[in-house]
């Protein structure tokens, strides 16, 4: 710091522009971004990268059983009963539902389109951030130390817009997944398993409901009253069914919207503001244009 007193303001402004060059340097060869700042950075981007892959697997797997469970309610659907030209179908009921599940898998494929995107967010960052917004700062820096003092006021902005991104890719992303993966695992993540859970249990249930194996041939009245008994167990296991499914389908709906829609963006957003906020900060009274 002494020795830096003691230079004149040019001198000062000439190291300070070796600097800057030097630092260029190591940005074009790329020594600062690998040996450097990714080792530094690898234990969040592969915490990161974890929690984001595990999102996209449950995703995955949520929309498969999403599919069982329409397939599931068409086949209950379509199973009758039938006396002579007349036939039930008490399954119907579960049309409602089916409609439920296929707008499920929707959210799901939305999940999956949100969590990929954070997926490739996280490995920009890894490999072009430091590049691209890095050279940008330091092309800002060069031209604020060498150009006019009236340039400084846009340059300083300048500067300011590629640090802010610098950080919020490089850092601000893989850190707010981590913190949405340890919120959702605290929060919600009971909640989806036993809603899970109790789908697989309710589906394999309901599809157990047989109907009558015998024939009117083999005695009308036998076979009515078998009938008879096996609608009443359909109708009892389709009110079961269709009741707790529209609870279970609405939890999962609000877990994976908060998982891997709202709680993201809601974090992208925030750290959009802050980045906002920092660029639009009043410049320091020595940096205003002259009026």
């Amino acid at each position: 710091m002494r020795f830096l007193r003691q230079l004149t303001g040019k001198q000062q402004r000439g190291l300070l522009m070796l600097a800057m060059l030097a630092l260029g340097a190591l940005l074009y060869s790329g020594m600062l971004q690998q040996r450097v700042l990714n080792p530094v950075l690898a234990p969040l981007d592969q915490q990161a990268q974890k929690v984001l892959q595990r999102s996209l697997l449950l995703s995955s797997a949520s929309f498969a059983t999403a599919r069982l469970i329409d397939r599931g309610i068409a086949f209950v659907s379509e199973a009758q009963f039938s006396v002579g030209v007349a036939s039930i179908k008490p399954g119907q009921m579960l049309k409602p539902l089916q409609d439920m599940a296929v707008r499920y898998s929707d959210v799901m494929v939305l999940a999956m389109t949100s969590v990929g995107l954070q997926l490739f967010l996280l490995e920009f960052g890894k490999v072009a951030a430091l590049p691209l917004f890095g050279s940008g700062a330091v092309v800002a820096a060069v031209a604020w130390l060498a150009g006019p003092a009236s340039w400084r006021p846009l340059l300083t902005y300048l500067l300011r817009i590629f640090l802010v991104l610098l950080i919020l890719v490089r850092i601000g992303i893989p850190l707010a997944a981590v913190a949405v993966g340890q919120l959702s695992g605290w929060v919600l993540e009971p909640q989806r398993q036993a809603a899970e859970a109790a789908l697989s249990v309710e589906t394999a249930q309901l599809q157990q409901v047989e109907q009558p194996m015998g024939s009117p041939e083999e005695g009308a009245l036998a076979w009515l009253k078998q009938l008879a008994a096996n609608a009443n167990e359909l109708f009892s296991a389709v009110k079961a069914f269709s009741d707790s499914m529209v609870e279970k389908f609405i939890q999962l709906i609000v877990v994976y919207s908060l998982q891997t829609l709202i709680f993201p963006l809601l974090s992208l957003y925030l750290l959009w503001q802050l980045g906002c906020w920092i660029v639009r900060r009043p410049l320091p009274a020595a940096l205003q244009p002259a009026v």
